[in-house]
């Protein structure tokens, strides 16, 4: 049996609440987040034309310039989850809303696409038409891979509706932000029938959102103190995603430490930006740990 490929770890840094944190000057984040280490920047076509103060042709001199990758977040609705503004949309607004954001973010070279994609309040049957619709969509662009988040608020925001989509469309990819399944479920999922659906879930998975959260918040301040059995458990989580991407033959498996401000962040007293940047070298030796000890995957 020839040997499997272990993947190069990659890790981005989210721009939200990134230019209130450090910097608004693009040349100075972006130059930052070189220096520490991160590949690439996660962010929205409001991100990126906001740190740009729309100047394309300089968001990709300076991306470039300092070594950057990126990957690029569609939303269908409700974008940049801005107060005040969700509205409730039909399937289709939802998909033509895609349709535009998929064509505008191309020209960006993202390197994958995150997508928010639907809302909670439909009907199983709405999931559905709205799944079918897009993977048409993201058909369209074979060179770059995307995923859908699994987010409140959206069509994947619970285990149990996300097992039967995917189960319903054998192409449907997921990005794992497992922290708001926690918070919408409002237990652990570490029972064994939770085990045996995450392991489903978990198969499809593209891209992980590194962020810890317990069953009452999305994100605690400090992982190791405030959450040790929920941080195992992500941590858990995440290495076997890691396992079956190196299974699926992956060259490259990306990771976001999203961590993120008010009202994610419980204070105004909590340092986003080195929270952020700890979880990045916590999951590179992570990644390197757990590669080392299971050197049987790769034979």
């Amino acid at each position: 049996m020839p040997a499997l490929c272990v993947p190069q770890i990659k890790v981005f840094r989210t721009i939200w609440g990134a230019e209130t944190q450090f910097s608004c000057d693009i040349n100075i984040l972006f130059n930052e987040l070189h220096r520490l280490g991160f590949n690439g920047i996660e962010a929205s076509l409001n991100d990126i034309h906001r740190i740009s103060k729309n100047n394309d042709e300089l968001f990709m001199e300076v991306l470039l310039k300092n070594k950057l990758e990126l990957i690029a977040i569609c939303y269908t609705n409700w974008a940049d989850f801005e107060l005040g503004s969700w509205e409730d949309l039909s399937v289709d607004e939802h998909i033509n809303n895609l349709d535009k954001q998929l064509e505008q973010v191309m020209k960006y070279n993202p390197i994958h696409i995150n997508i928010h994609g639907g809302q909670d309040n439909w009907t199983i049957e709405q999931h559905e038409k709205f799944f079918q619709e897009a993977l048409v969509l993201q058909a369209k662009y074979p060179n770059v891979s995307s995923s859908h988040e699994t987010h409140r608020g959206r069509s994947l925001f619970n285990p149990s509706i996300t097992l039967h989509l995917i189960s319903r469309f054998p192409n449907l990819r997921l990005t794992a932000d497992f922290s708001h399944w926690l918070v919408v479920c409002e237990r652990l999922l570490d029972h064994p029938s939770d085990l045996e659906r995450m392991r489903k879930i978990i198969s499809r998975v593209d891209h992980i959102h590194a962020r810890v959260g317990t069953v009452q918040h999305a994100q605690v301040t400090d992982p190791l103190i405030d959450a040790p059995k929920e941080t195992q458990l992500m941590q858990n989580w995440w290495q076997m995603i890691w396992t079956e991407q190196i299974k699926q033959g992956k060259t490259i498996t990306t990771l976001t430490p999203e961590y993120g401000p008010i009202p994610y962040a419980i204070s105004n007293d909590v340092d986003v930006w080195k929270l952020t940047s700890r979880e990045m070298e916590r999951q590179r030796k992570n990644y390197q740990e757990w590669i080392n000890q299971n050197q049987d995957l790769k034979n």
